[in-house]
């Protein structure tokens, strides 16, 4: 007998390949992620990495004014200041705004269902075509009621009975998983990313993480007392790419460490923008994240919470570097 979705569940320790099947994959990879092959030079590649890094810091001083070594060795990184919004860019948003007509959740969300044909991913759990008159208009409807959180009661009355609660709750049921709504979300993603617009701000390249308390019933399984807000909740995860995509989304009880989802969300991530670079808060630091993002060949940036006492690297004596006694 299988059931669907217990993958999930087991020991994954229990799964892991043994040392002697990886050791013969190990070449590939290290060439595919252009790192060192073996154990001797992939640590002298992260010590020459830190050597050159050490280097470059030194360069921009004395002219480097946001960061600074205090007399007893501590390194002080100053808050960038906020700048503050010219007049032309105000102008420019009325002007936008003023000319910007009214659009419908509706109609925008039949539109973007039309341009991108993502609704082909949804339907019954065999594979067959949907057995509706029209199956695109209550897909629709149906992605309407659920993305807007009013539910299918909300919605059916809000369309004057066009589709019945009923109805909506049976194809919310029925014809839609979290792995369909992926596969349609990456159409999406896939269609609006050759538009103009979004590369007036970014090229994918570069992605944010960050979650967001949302609230939840308190009889809500993934419901918890958030120990920063002290309010009851879950925690919404994004990645957002720096060209306003979001790539990514999860929900997480809070008292999680965000920084485990950071590697779940880039390897899930089933569209063609594929983002090498990803900025964190101090919830993205972790040492194993670190690790595995680096042999994955992505560039975890993450804010150092206690950056003073979280440096325990040393440089070599030989190196003529700064004498950064709290190295």
């Amino acid at each position: 007998m299988a059931v669907d979705g217990t993958n999930a569940y087991p020991d994954t320790r229990a799964q892991l390949l043994p040392w002697a099947t990886c050791t013969p994959l190990v070449a590939a990879w290290a060439t595919a992620m252009a790192l060192p092959p073996t154990a001797e030079t992939f640590v002298a590649d992260l010590r020459q990495r830190l050597t050159m890094a050490a280097a470059l810091v030194d360069q921009q001083f004395p002219e480097q004014d946001q960061l600074s070594i205090a007399p007893d060795g501590v390194p002080l990184l100053k808050r960038i200041p906020r700048r503050d919004i010219p007049p032309s860019a105000l102008l420019l948003e009325r002007q936008v705004l003023a000319r910007m007509p009214d659009r419908h959740l509706l109609d925008m969300v039949a539109a973007v269902g039309s341009w991108t044909n993502c609704m082909r991913h949804l339907g019954p759990p065999a594979g067959t075509e949907p057995k509706l008159a029209d199956a695109r208009t209550d897909y629709t409807r149906l992605l309407f009621a659920y993305g807007t959180n009013l539910g299918p009661a909300q919605a059916a009355r809000h369309m004057r009975d066009a589709i019945s609660a009923r109805s909506l709750s049976y194809l919310n049921q029925r014809h839609v998983t979290s792995v369909k709504l992926n596969a349609a979300q990456a159409d999406i993603i896939n269609v609006y990313h050759t538009l103009t617009l979004p590369r007036l701000w970014g090229v994918g390249r570069i992605a944010a993480a960050d979650g967001t308390l949302i609230p939840l019933a308190d009889r809500n399984p993934l419901a918890k007392l958030h120990f920063r807000y002290r309010r009851s909740g879950g925690i919404a995860y994004h990645h957002v790419a720096d060209n306003y995509i979001a790539i990514f989304s999860h929900f997480i009880p809070c008292g999680v460490w965000e920084a485990i989802y950071i590697i779940e969300g880039l390897l899930q991530n089933q569209s063609d923008l594929q983002p090498q670079r990803v900025h964190a808060d101090t919830q993205g630091q972790s040492t194993p994240v670190f690790a595995l993002a680096h042999l994955l060949g992505i560039e975890l940036l993450p804010r150092i919470r206690s950056v003073e006492l979280s440096l325990s690297c040393t440089f070599e004596a030989r190196h003529p570097c700064y004498d950064y006694r709290c190295l």
